[in-house]
């Protein structure tokens, strides 16, 4: 099964993981006039940035400033 996100009415922000052990795979965002597929079983979602953020820095993940982007 794939989880999607297609033109969501809002920003949104993911995180893609395997299991429950929160090893996240991918992450990224989608904008209103975008849209995403995964093969990952597991896929969170978040509309606050910093919620998104605080999530990825618990799993281990940190952003670069430096290049803005969301996708690892």
């Amino acid at each position: 099964m794939k989880n999607e996100i297609k033109n969501p009415e809002q920003t949104t922000f993911y995180i893609c993981r395997e299991d429950d052990m929160f090893k996240v795979t991918a992450y990224g965002v989608v904008e209103p006039n975008q849209q995403m597929q995964t093969g990952q079983p597991i896929m969170d979602t978040y509309l606050n940035e910093t919620e998104w953020e605080n999530k990825l820095l618990e799993s281990g993940v940190t952003l670069e400033e430096e290049n803005n982007e969301y996708n690892s």
